[in-house]
Parts: C-alpha cells; sequence; structure tokens
C-alpha cells in the first residue's frame, strides 16, 4: 500500500507514520506539509490513499479534495484526519468529495478500520 499524509505539522506526520506502521509495517508512505505541493506529487505518481488535514496553509484539504476529484479526475480514496468536530463537520467534509473522516487525537481501532475498509 502506498499512502499519501497531507499534513502541516511534522509531528503529526511522525505520529500518523509510526500508527500506519504498526498495521502495515511495508507501507509506502510520503507526506506533503500542504495541499499545493499533494497536489503536485499526484500529478506525478500514484497513491493508494491519501490521508489529509483539513486546515493547512497555502492549500486547503478542501481544495485539495475538489482539484483531485475534479481536475485530475482521481479516484484515489480520500480521508480527512483532522481536529475539527463540531457537529455537521463530517457531513460538510463527506459532500466536499472525501470518502471518510477521522478526527483528531486519531484513534488507533478506529485508524486500522479504515486502512483495512481502503486496502487495495
Amino acid at each position: 500500500m502506498k499512502i499519501l499524509i497531507v499534513e502541516d505539522e511534522p509531528f503529526n506526520i511522525t505520529v500518523l507514520e509510526e500508527m500506519i506502521y504498526i498495521f502495515y509495517p511495508d507501507t509506502e508512505i510520503k507526506s506533503a506539509s500542504n495541499g499545493q505541493i499533494a497536489y503536485e506529487m499526484l500529478q506525478e505518481e500514484a497513491f493508494d490513499l491519501i490521508l489529509s488535514d483539513i486546515s493547512m496553509p497555502v492549500m486547503d484539504g478542501y481544495e485539495l479534495i475538489s482539484k483531485v476529484k475534479q481536475e485530475l479526475e482521481l479516484a484515489t480514496p480520500a480521508i480527512a484526519v483532522t481536529a475539527f468536530a463540531v457537529t455537521g463537520d463530517k457531513e460538510k467534509i463527506l459532500l466536499a468529495g472525501f470518502d471518510d473522516y477521522l478526527s483528531k487525537p486519531i484513534d488507533m481501532t478506529l485508524l486500522e478500520e479504515v486502512l483495512k475498509k481502503y486496502q487495495v
């Protein structure tokens, strides 16, 4: 499995990588610090799964997922990984084009479920 993590906080990238490696030690993980970098990476190489924060500088997760789905026309599953946990946020995230949602702090059990659900 090849995963792209889009997150502007280096610590969060490290934590998420370590959590993924617990379940799938052979996973190839790359990261981007904002949506613009991720968008450029997605034009160059294919990923099996995108895990993206919503709130980032330069290009946020909403704009990224819109461009991924509409401009690049990629069917790559995209999971929002965000601290937004207010009522209605999950629905907004799913309507924006994300396939699923994980709230921060990330629950290991939920992460495992999402990884299994979208494993290629």
